[in-house]
């Protein structure tokens, strides 16, 4: 289920986007200009700079580790120092959601800056900072954000609304290594904001904050082994409000796969969402990144719904577990570079509902269930190549095959919903670097065939009004499709300066054998320094 979806960048929005976005770049930019200060002199001619942005935005990416919570691992994934800024414009869209809770698109406008700076041979630096306004659009049965982070436990009403979005994030980490040991840890800051204006007019802001931090030891002269932890924190805070004076609407508390908290039903309109989510894991990887790598990591997130309205009582709590792992080999011969990944995960998430007694003041819990399940499991195998056709072009292939299966399950009355897929793929990067621009062209495609479904919807009598909406997330979700992506970069010299211009455009377009389809377009310009 959430491995099918099409990926949509929310949008936000505020009035006063303008001082926002001033705020952003006031932060970001003591990044850029140090990434222009620690530039080596090898890179002052135009090609030589150029291959700086390639190295970072082409080869290094398919090659690099894709575990990132490895902190450490940065000293060595990229030579050299890099920054770039970056704003543009961003749709999404379908015929019909996959699933409906979480919109048919978005648009937006952004701006991101992203900083790596080599401070010195045995330390180096990162930041990010991003800006989004804009809207999401086509939410049926969902009037909370962040809905991956907190479902099935979600306020609802039965208009298909759209609702204002503005996005916050910041990032930044430092690693540094002493003889054999290395440490480094990583800190990031999101925050949402969304509205909608008309009835009915929730507010949501969300926090979350993430800590991540791990250390290397050299146990050869080649060979480092690191572990890893990380904490965060995170918040919503929600508020629906009707201000029609014809009457107010009724609230429902979702709980999963088309059932309600009957208790809670009507103008329950102050919802809190409160947890933390700890990690842990292991990695081993070598100084010059050829040969075995391998890394594995458990997460563990718990997340309570309280009524904000009733005395923050809380009626329901969410319990998700993951792991990941992941075995690569990375090798190079003549104008070769290879790495060979296998990847496994699985994610097992239950919902607990409380139950408490008829008490109109005083509430007092007198049971609990896990109704709800959700479970994924993921494997993945793929194949990164770089061959260098010339020093001046270089050629990326990316085959990539992955088996996903999505169950889930309300236990009484007895509803399930499950698909298993297999989706091969393939992504093919060229560049050309000419005298004073590199032109880089891409192109994806992937391939979801459908190799198993089961749903089941019993007693729809129970609670019949969401029924439609469950029907078409079902109808979406077992279809197969086939996506194709393209995407074009072009950067350019500047003037008697150290940076570069880009221009870059990015389209796709999914087409299910249910004759339904999606696409987005995503168009932005900006600097390397």
């Amino acid at each position: 289920m959430t491995s099918r979806r099409l990926r949509l960048i929310h949008g936000m929005s505020s009035n006063r986007p303008c001082r926002y976005s001033l705020f952003v770049l006031l932060c970001v930019s003591p990044l850029c200009g140090a990434a222009q200060k620690h530039i080596q002199p090898s890179l002052s001619s135009h090609s030589h700079s150029l291959e700086a942005v390639r190295e970072t935005t082409l080869r290094l990416p398919s090659l690099s580790y894709l575990n990132p919570s490895d902190v450490v691992s940065n000293l060595n994934e990229f030579t050299p120092s890099l920054s770039q800024v970056q704003a543009g414009y961003r749709h999404d869209g379908a015929s019909l959601a996959v699933d409906a809770q979480q919109g048919t698109g978005a648009e937006l406008m952004f701006f991101r800056a992203q900083s790596h700076l080599r401070i010195s041979k045995k330390s180096v630096a990162w930041g990010e900072a991003v800006y989004e306004n804009g809207s999401r659009q086509g939410i049926s049965w969902n009037l909370n954000s962040d809905y991956q982070r907190v479902f099935p436990y979600v306020i609802a009403d039965t208009a298909t609304v759209s609702m204002r979005r503005e996005y916050y994030l910041f990032r930044g980490g430092y690693a540094h290594q002493m003889n054999r040991l290395s440490i480094g840890a990583e800190m990031s800051y999101r925050s949402t904001i969304e509205y909608r204006d008309r009835d009915p007019r929730p507010k949501n802001t969300t926090l979350d904050v993430q800590l991540h931090f791990g250390g290397g030891y050299a146990v050869s002269a080649r060979r480092v082994v690191g572990l890893y932890a990380g904490i965060g924190k995170y918040t919503q805070q929600s508020d629906v409000q009707f201000m029609n004076p014809q009457g107010n609407r009724v609230l429902y508390h979702l709980t999963g796969l088309g059932m309600q908290y009957f208790r809670f039903k009507g103008l329950q309109n102050g919802v809190k969402y409160e947890g933390g989510n700890y990690s842990a894991g292991l990695s081993t990887h070598t100084k010059d990144g050829l040969g075995l790598q391998a890394s594995t990591d458990l997460e563990y997130e718990n997340i309570q719904k309280r009524l904000s309205s009733e005395r923050d009582i809380p009626i329901c709590d969410v319990f998700q577990t993951k792991w990941r792992g992941e075995l690569s080999w990375t090798g190079q011969w003549r104008q070769w570079d290879c790495k060979a990944t296998f990847s496994a995960e699985t994610t097992k998430r239950e919902g607990q509902e409380r139950y408490y007694d008829s008490g109109l003041t005083n509430y007092k819990e007198i049971a609990s269930s896990r109704p709800f399940i959700y479970q994924h499991q993921g494997m993945q195998l793929s194949l990164s190549a770089l061959y260098k056709l010339t020093p001046a072009i270089w050629l990326v292939m990316l085959p990539r095959l992955a088996y996903d299966v999505d169950n889930t399950q309300y236990q009484t009355p007895a509803r399930q919903l499950k698909t298993a897929f297999l989706v091969p793929s393939l992504k093919l990067d060229l560049s050309r670097m000419f005298s004073r621009g590199l032109l880089s062209v891409g192109f994806l495609s992937h391939v979801g065939r459908q190799v198993h479904h089961h749903f089941v919807f019993t007693e729809p009598q129970v609670f019949d009004k969401p029924v439609g909406m469950f029907r078409n997330n079902a109808f979406m979700q077992q279809a197969s499709y086939w996506d194709a992506g393209l995407h074009i970069r072009y950067d350019f010299r500047l003037v008697r300066s150290l940076t570069s211009a880009f221009m870059q455009m990015q389209l796709g377009r999914r087409w299910y054998d249910n004759h339904q389809h999606g696409h987005n377009l995503e168009i932005s310009m900006g600097v390397t320094l």
